[in-house]
Formats: structure tokens, C-alpha cells, sequence
């Protein structure tokens, strides 16, 4: 009775064994034989930028997108097929300039520089550039959650949307006096990634000083609001 058993089961494990090991080989050949695919791999996917805390001399500057495909490298350069949505309102050729936008042979990831312009106009308004990877002869879409890199660019000064997170435990609330007020005392011009440790206090100790220097100098420094500037 046992032994009968065992013969029933025998063919279905062969079964098995033979569906498992078809199933292993149409997903292998679909690994090697997938078109490579890409998406955004910057973190995060978007950036702002403000010339307003850079001296007036730049009229030119430039962040940066990263890109990193699926599938597997190229013995030949391959380019990334970026079109801005039609929502945005920067222009490009005026506000901004996509540089090479190319994965390198035997890469997996790319670094794409946008070239910023200082316009007149980015004193009145934010404008907004969003970038969407889209399908072509090199690369499929990769990841439907990350296909578009969002820029905003202006010449306004505006509170850093990290702030409160990086640098209110250092310089306390926001106001545009005292952020002002650090840009000239401290010469820092990245304020929206976030900084190390070490260069925060730094920057802390030196708007103290300066502060106390202004302050016996001139008085209280009041911001917009008619607080009286100060540091934690």
C-alpha cells in the first residue's frame, strides 16, 4: 500500500520539477533578453533653486539629475530621451539648458547636468520645469514613480523648504532679514541640501559673532515682522 502510494506521487513531482524548472528558464531568458529600461535615481527628485542667494556676478549655474538604468550595461553610449511637460513654465533655451543627457559605455548610472540662466524676470516670479524620461531607441521607462525630475527656479528670496528641519536648531525661525543677514555674515550659498554637523556650528558660531558685532554697532537688528533678530 505504501509503495503504491509512492508511484502515484512519483509523477507528479516529475510534474513539478519539470513546470519549476520551465518556469526558472522562461524567467532567466526574459532577464537577458529585456530591453534596458530607466528612471530618475536623484533624491530627492526635484530641486529648487534661487539666484537670489548667490552674489549678482553668477548669471549661470547648474544642478544636477542622476539617472540609473535596468537591465544591463552597453559597450556603446546610449541617450536619455527627456521632454519637459507641457505644464512647465520655464523655458528651455532660456531659462534652462539640459546638458548630455547620455548613459556611457558600460555605465549603469548618469549624471546629467541642467545649466540655470539668471533672467530679469526671475525677480517677479518661481518658474517650474518638470523633465519626463519618455521611451526611445536605447531605453524603455523604468519605474512609473520615478520618470520626471521637477525644478523650480527664481531669483527671489525665499525660505529654504528644508529649514526647519537643517537649519532652524542653528539660526532659529525664518525671516528674509535674517536670512539675509546670513548669506552676507556667512557666504554660504547652498541652503537647500542639508549641511554636516560640523559646518553648522561653524556657520552657528560665526552669525553669533557677527550678530554681536551689528547689534553694538547699530542696535538690534529688527526683522520684517518687528522681531527683534536672534540666534538660539
Amino acid at each position: 500500500m505504501k509503495l503504491s502510494k509512492i508511484f502515484i506521487k512519483a509523477p507528479f513531482l516529475v510534474l513539478a520539477a519539470i513546470l519549476l524548472f520551465a518556469s526558472c528558464a522562461k524567467n532567466k531568458e526574459l532577464l537577458f533578453d529585456q530591453s534596458a529600461a530607466i528612471y530618475v535615481s536623484s533624491t530627492p527628485d526635484s530641486a529648487e533653486y534661487s539666484f537670489a542667494t548667490s552674489p549678482t556676478t553668477i548669471t549661470v549655474d547648474s544642478v544636477l539629475m542622476t539617472f540609473r538604468i535596468i537591465g544591463n550595461a552597453s559597450d556603446k553610449d546610449r541617450e536619455i530621451k527627456l521632454v519637459p511637460r507641457a505644464i512647465s513654465t520655464a523655458k528651455p533655451g532660456y531659462h534652462y539648458k539640459v546638458g548630455k543627457a547620455v548613459v556611457k559605455a558600460n555605465m549603469f548610472d548618469a549624471v546629467v547636468p541642467v545649466y540655470l540662466y539668471r533672467r530679469a524676470g526671475l525677480k517677479d516670479s518661481t518658474l517650474l520645469a518638470i523633465l519626463d524620461i519618455e521611451e526611445n531607441a536605447d531605453f524603455k521607462i523604468g519605474y512609473p514613480k520615478q520618470l520626471r525630475f521637477k525644478l523650480t527656479i527664481s531669483d527671489i528670496l525665499t525660505k529654504p523648504a528644508i529649514w526647519d528641519n537643517a537649519w532652524a536648531p542653528y539660526f532659529g525661525t525664518y525671516s528674509q532679514v535674517k536670512f539675509r543677514f546670513l548669506l552676507t555674515v556667512t557666504g554660504r550659498t547652498n541652503w537647500t541640501s542639508f549641511p554636516f554637523p560640523a559646518d553648522s556650528r561653524f556657520l552657528s558660531q560665526r552669525a553669533r559673532n557677527a550678530l554681536l558685532e551689528y547689534n553694538q554697532a547699530n542696535g538690534p537688528l529688527i526683522d520684517e515682522n518687528g522681531a527683534e533678530v536672534f540666534f538660539p
